[in-house]
């Protein structure tokens, strides 16, 4: 374990035991399982870099108390120096590595929607970010460029097509950002989720990733997860941000897929060809229609 964690650990207890090292996809640096005395169970962390920490360590310290009692861990110590977090453990097994029985899928799934419905309102009182006009533009073609070599001509069209106007501008709420199974921790004797890793979440369109992401890898060809996690978040999207999902969703797809490659995370370039697959499956005709087929 790094040095800097050791110390933040140290800040905490003088006797622990590093239990495991948890490697992350890509170049993220590892988690680290620690114990402490009388059955303490900690997660520590080294971020990337200082924006994952502060939004981590902003997370817990605003949001996370509005997903209610005991279904996030709690931060027990940070370092802004060493971008380092400890955080207790959670009870669970991550959803990723779990084969439940459709019923208790479907549980989980609107126990899911529903954390998100009360973790996209924690921020109702803050301040919007402004996000310049041309930040779209430059964006996707950026992407575009960087996945042209990777994808055949027919997918480039499809996002090019999809991502050809920004999105409707929405609201802007308290986002997890990476709202996906492999975050939830789900207790099968409890029968209840749980939700971890912070360091993505910040002020952003609910459709930017938690909405879209869930659709387009997972949702969209599981319409009984679909109708779970919808009837827990308390309400099906609207059609400003079923549009705002297809234009993001057809970005993330590319973004995605250019950082697997490049990081050679498998898992990752496998869930960014769902997600095209996904997206011509939905759009192919009204895309088709656009190019005046």
């Amino acid at each position: 374990m790094p040095l800097a964690l050791h110390q933040l650990v140290g800040s905490v207890t003088d006797t622990y035991t590093v239990v495991a090292e948890h490697p992350r996809t890509g170049s993220r640096p590892s988690v680290w399982e620690i114990d402490g005395l009388h059955g303490a169970r900690w997660f520590a962390k080294q971020h990337a870099g200082p924006k994952l920490h502060r939004r981590e360590v902003d997370a817990y310290r605003k949001w996370t108390v509005c997903l209610g009692a005991d279904h996030a861990p709690e931060l027990v110590a940070s370092d802004a120096k060493t971008h380092t977090v400890l955080v207790t453990a959670v009870p669970g097994r991550s959803m990723d590595a779990l084969r439940l029985p459709v019923e208790q899928e479907c549980k989980a799934y609107e126990q899911a929607g529903e954390l998100l419905a009360r973790h996209h309102t924690a921020a109702a009182d803050e301040p919007t970010v402004e996000v310049a006009e041309e930040a779209w533009d430059v964006t996707a073609a950026k992407l575009l460029d960087r996945a042209a070599s990777h994808l055949p001509e027919h997918d480039i069209a499809l996002v090019r097509a999809l991502a050809a106007k920004a999105p409707p501008r929405l609201p802007q709420v308290a986002a997890h950002g990476d709202y996906m199974p492999k975050n939830w921790m789900w207790d099968e004797t409890e029968q209840r989720l749980r939700i971890i890793d912070f360091e993505c979440a910040e002020l952003q369109p609910a459709a930017r990733r938690d909405f879209s992401r869930l659709r387009y890898r997972i949702l969209l060809q599981r319409p009984d997860l679909d109708a779970a996690f919808h009837h827990g978040y308390g309400r099906k999207l609207t059609e400003e941000e079923l549009a705002a999902c297809r234009a993001y969703g057809a970005l993330d797809a590319l973004d995605a897929l250019s950082w697997g490659i490049q990081h050679r995370a498998i898992g990752l370039v496998d869930e960014a060809h769902t997600m095209l697959e996904n997206l011509r499956q939905e759009n192919g005709t009204r895309v088709q229609a656009g190019w005046g087929a």
